[in-house]
């Protein structure tokens, strides 16, 4: 895709296209770990990275950690001078001043991820300051607390509703709240609180976690899940994959597309998008047999045949929405200008139209109450692209649309 766009042939509105969707599929996914002081933001990442290289007395507002060829620590000020050392941040003095620090690790486990600590400090207002500016270079965020109190509640409330939908809480230090009996009262209190604020709640003994991936020669995997590492980081490397499968079905989308709008760009010989390595501190999928496997050993499970009238609307709704995804895309095709307006307005009626579609579908019938499920989250999705108004936002819209429609095709095939 790279050397595709790199010829300069790439026709208008495709070549801005293009370039987004080249930029996110090779700029690191940011998991943004924020929190007020001490609330244990450091630890945390050195137990997602399995990497215990930060310490606790790095005293900069923001303190990332990423892939480089070799270990190195970097301290920025102000005046955007840079100061580097070899080694460890745990093992610098942090210079006073100092903006920001990062540390690089020839890991190749984090070339497609950043971890990115970012502290609340100071008045409310600076607070909401910088949590706004978090927000802004966040794929996913992660909130550090022992208790979440109403502060921490207020600040999070003024949070868009699109970075929640990608936002866990974790509460830290759960070892010695499970000591002074107080672990299971916290959550009782915070789980109505979580349910419509995070996607869920996770309490973790760092300290632990840290331990599980870097005491012995591999990972210990009763201490790993005893300490709430792998309840964690198994949701959150989920939404990585999730996040960069999308990119990868839009710049399929693009270069399909741009195959027959130029037939004389060659896009069958260029590289198809890569998506970066992941952290795979575990694997969920193997060495313990998963929960749905050990219920399915015991019950036998009923396998109900799909009703015919709703394979013949869901397979009605296939066509429907490829018309108008067609429709869209030759509309980019015939206007330099991309107009998102329209193009928002038409995914909208698509959307509006499938779910009218599924209404008409037996109630009880799995294929059908599955996608009406799916519609609604699609509805809800178009209703922040239109406020968005954006080139950007309506090329996401007609992306749903096709997601949405290999959905259809995979329930009645």
């Amino acid at each position: 895709m790279e050397n595709i766009l790199g010829r300069g042939d790439v026709p208008a509105p495709y070549d801005r296209w293009g370039a987004r969707l080249l930029a996110h599929l090779t700029k690191p996914v940011q998991v943004v770990v924020t929190g007020l002081a001490g609330s244990g933001k450091s630890t945390l990442i050195e137990m997602m990275s399995a990497q215990p290289v930060i310490g606790q007395h790095v005293d900069a507002p923001v303190v990332e950690l990423v892939y480089g060829e070799k270990e190195r620590a970097l301290f920025e000020r102000q005046d955007g001078s840079l100061t580097s050392f070899s080694g460890f941040l745990k093992d610098c003095d942090c210079p006073e001043g100092a903006i920001r620090a990062r540390q690089e690790l020839p890991d190749t486990k984090l070339i497609g991820q950043n971890f990115v600590e970012i502290g609340l400090f100071g008045s409310l207002v600076e607070k909401r300051a910088i949590l706004s500016s978090a927000c802004a270079r966040a794929d996913i965020i992660i909130w550090c607390s022992q208790e979440f109190s109403e502060e921490e509640q207020h600040l999070w409330a003024g949070v868009p509703d699109e970075i929640k939908d990608h936002s866990f809480l974790a509460l830290t230090m759960a070892d010695r709240q499970l000591m002074r009996d107080v672990l299971s009262q916290n959550i009782a209190r915070l789980e109505p609180i979580v349910a419509d604020e995070f996607m869920g709640l996770y309490p973790v003994a760092t300290i632990q976690g840290i331990a599980a991936q870097t005491s012995g020669e591999g990972l210990n995997q009763a201490l790993w899940t005893s300490s709430g590492g792998k309840h964690l980081m198994d949701p959150v490397l989920r939404q990585i994959r999730q996040g960069r499968g999308a990119d990868i079905d839009q710049a399929r989308i693009f270069l399909d597309r741009l195959a027959a709008r130029t037939p004389e760009v060659d896009v069958e010989g260029g590289e198809g998008p890569q998506a970066p390595v992941l952290v795979a501190t575990d694997d969920p999928d193997t060495g313990k047999e998963s929960k749905a496997a050990a219920i399915a050993d015991d019950v036998a499970v009923e396998v109900v045949a799909p009703d015919e009238r709703s394979v013949a609307l869901l397979s009605e709704a296939v066509d429907m929405l490829q018309h108008h995804a067609r429709k869209m895309l030759d509309d980019v095709d015939q206007s330099i200008e991309l107009d998102a307006d329209a193009i928002l307005s038409s995914c909208s009626e698509a959307m509006s139209s499938l779910a009218g579609m599924l209404d008409m579908t037996p109630v009880n019938d799995p294929a059908a109450k599955g996608m009406r499920e799916d519609v609604q989250e699609g509805e809800e999705m178009l209703m922040l692209f239109k406020l968005e108004r954006s080139e950007e936002a309506a090329l996401d819209a007609v992306t749903l649309l096709l997601q949405m429609r290999k959905e259809l095709i995979d329930k009645v095939v």
